[in-house]
């Protein structure tokens, strides 16, 4: 009887435990999920606070054994709202999977996997607000995404702030671009810095790039920016994390929304080595599928660009570059070299935009009205040879020129027979001009119009849902030895292993007089480029970039070495691997395109002698066409080899990259 009388008592105290336990006297222990990669690589560890305390939820992030991430924050803010997830109450939790292949219109693969495994997580924040936190774990990468529904219909809410943090394990090398405020171009060198080296409350730009000694590497960015704010990184003060930064509005306030919302994804990109951040299309995948129907004229290719050399056509002023003969003279140069789109242009002085304005420079004044060509400009005439010629004309606006016009202005457009467009100047990406540059593609879509995007920040994937979306600048490009010397092979190597990481990135391509690093000096027509023939060709296959300029005049290319391989380079692809990498000194990208593959290489500061192996081809012969620098291309880097060579998929290819060089190499199938 003793016994029962025990066991009477203990159960008894068994029941008042759990009572307290049910009524929230007593804390209960933290709760964790474990969400993994469909190939089982990638591990996100994400911990629920204890209930009652004002910690936050968070994660961390392993690659098989080893922790990238660690105890990574959550929070999102709202006006009259205070932390929505803080305080909250955590509801349930949902899971589900993914397995699907999407395609890829133009871009690195003819396909991407849109493979994940998700969890969601959900609070109710309130009375009346839930937040959803969705985790999805590609093989890949690891992304999140913060979703807010109310049970009142059309109810707006002020987002004040979003602390997603990134909390790097160790002491990785970060390749880093700061930022001097909000309004950017989003046009900055890259400094490689230990992490613990970088300045605390000091904006940085995304993607950031880290990688350990063990090569594992990571890329944080963000993908489908949509009616929302911009991010940014802050180093925390006590430097142990990097910060979300979102680019405030004009009020302070960072997002205005009218619920439910869903925020862009916070996207922590991770590779065994860094060539695989290069590689991947999960930026792409996080997108929604295409808003555009019929997506049969969207035909990128390269395309000409006066601009940047000067808007001559021989290395000397002649005509205006809005002048029936200087656009005759190009139009001729592109229908005899297979180029299909000349675009005419604009300069900052003394020519004001092809469009009527008073006002000199490209900057709009008052009387700006971008429906109606200059007088000067004899646009019909133009389009009717270039018509005749078999190619399309691309232009230039300035952003601030289409405000309050732009469904009229982009009917107009399609009237006037443009193809496409680059849109200049945007410098800001604050929810307003997020939401400006989408009415701008919705706009162009209706009217059969491609766009650039310049002077602005990194893609976030949403050529998938804008097909005609298709490039942005955001990038110290070539387009700065006109007027410095920054853009330097080795500039170059590290935005490959940043900006690009992000997207399609418009560079300026295509200088084909280049000078030693002692002889070079910046000038605005006819300017010159630094790094040898071979890596201003190899940027061609190494960069992604599916409308690339041909920037140079057009004597500086015919009768020229490597001018034939930039004729017939495609400019989208069916697959892609990445073969080397050295972060910032070296990169070795092979192509596919149909049953043709393209190999493109870049070396930044020291030459490099590589051998590659040609075991990722099919077997059988393949006719292989060689362009490679020259013994003497330090001192003459205009100099360029070509070779050519019958070989199997059990051999390999030998090269020796000189310093600021490259190669190009194209292999085609025998029957």
């Amino acid at each position: 009887m003793k016994i029962i009388r025990v066991l009477h008592r203990f159960a008894k105290y068994l029941l008042c435990i759990f009572t307290l336990l049910v009524l929230g006297n007593i804390p209960l222990a933290q709760e964790s999920f474990s969400l993994g990669s469909p190939d089982g690589k990638i591990h996100t560890e994400i911990t629920l606070p204890h209930p009652g305390t004002s910690k936050n939820l968070h994660w961390s992030v392993k690659l098989q054994d080893k922790l990238l991430l660690e105890k990574s924050e959550i929070n999102l803010s709202a006006i009259g709202h205070g932390d929505l997830l803080s305080s909250g109450k955590w509801l349930y939790s949902t899971r589900r999977s993914q397995d699907a292949r999407v395609p890829v219109l133009f871009g690195k693969s003819s396909h991407a996997n849109d493979t994940f495994n998700e969890l969601r997580l959900a609070f109710a924040a309130n009375e009346t607000l839930q937040v959803d936190v969705v985790f999805r774990c590609y093989s890949d990468a690891v992304a999140l995404r913060y979703e807010v529904k109310s049970d009142q219909d059309q109810e707006k809410l002020i987002i004040s702030d979003e602390t997603t943090t990134f909390r790097l394990t160790g002491n990785p090398t970060a390749f880093v671009q700061y930022l001097e405020h909000h309004k950017t171009s989003h046009e900055h060198e890259v400094d490689v810095v230990p992490y613990d080296a970088i300045p605390s409350n000091q904006l940085l730009d995304t993607p950031l790039t880290a990688f350990w000694p063990d090569k594992k590497s990571v890329a944080i960015t963000e993908a489908a920016l949509s009616n929302y704010a911009g991010m940014a990184l802050l180093r925390s003060a006590s430097k142990d994390a990097l910060i979300t930064k979102l680019t405030p509005r004009p009020d302070g306030n960072k997002v205005e929304a009218t619920l439910p919302l869903k925020t862009p994804w916070r996207v922590v990109l991770i590779g065994d080595q860094p060539g695989d951040l290069l590689e991947s299309n999960t930026l792409y995948c996080l997108n929604e599928p295409s808003a555009v129907a019929d997506t049969s004229w969207i035909k990128p290719d390269k395309l000409t660009f006066h601009w940047w050399n000067g808007d001559v056509y021989d290395g000397k002023p002649g005509a205006s570059p809005l002048s029936f003969e200087t656009n005759k003279k190009y139009i001729d140069f592109c229908a005899r070299n297979g180029l299909p789109i000349h675009s005419i242009t604009s300069t900052e002085s003394p020519t004001t935009p092809w469009y009527h304005q008073t006002k000199r420079g490209v900057a709009p004044g008052p009387d700006t009205d971008i429906t109606r060509p200059r007088a000067e400009f004899d646009l019909p005439r133009i389009m009717e040879y270039a018509r005749a010629k078999g190619v399309r004309l691309w232009t230039w606006v300035h952003q601030a020129a289409l405000h309050g016009r732009v469904e009229e202005a982009f009917a107009a457009f399609e009237e006037m027979g443009w193809s496409g467009m680059m849109v200049d100047f945007i410098d800001h990406d604050d929810q307003d001009h997020v939401e400006y540059t989408e009415e701008i593609l919705k706009a162009a879509a209706r009217h059969h119009i491609l766009i650039h995007f310049h002077g602005v920040w990194k893609p976030t994937g949403l050529e998938r849902t804008y097909p005609n979306l298709m490039n942005h600048e955001g990038a110290l490009n070539l387009e700065y030895l006109k007027w410095s010397d920054r853009c330097t092979p080795e500039h170059n190597l590290r935005m490959a292993f940043t900006r690009l990481i992000a997207g399609p990135m418009d560079y300026h391509l295509g200088g084909f007089r280049s000078l030693p690093p002692d002889q070079f000096k910046p000038r605005q027509i006819a300017p010159h480029v630094l790094g040898t023939r071979g890596h201003m060709l190899a940027m061609y296959v190494c960069f992604d970039n599916p409308t690339p300029m041909i920037a140079d005049y057009p004597t500086a290319y015919e009768g020229q070495p490597g001018f034939d391989f930039l004729q017939t380079v495609p400019t989208w692809w069916d697959e892609t691997k990445v073969l080397k990498t050295e972060i910032g000194e070296l990169l070795v990208v092979a192509r596919r395109k149909g049953q043709d593959w393209y190999l493109g290489g870049m070396s930044g500061g020291q030459p490099h002698q590589i051998n590659l192996r040609l075991d990722f081809l099919p077997s059988g012969k393949w006719n292989t066409t060689l362009w490679r620098d020259t013994e003497d291309s330090e001192k003459n880097p205009n100099h360029l080899v070509t070779k050519t060579k019958s070989l199997t998929n059990t051999e390999s290819i030998s090269i020796r990259l000189a310093q600021g060089g490259g190669f190009v190499v194209v292999l085609k199938a025998t029957d």
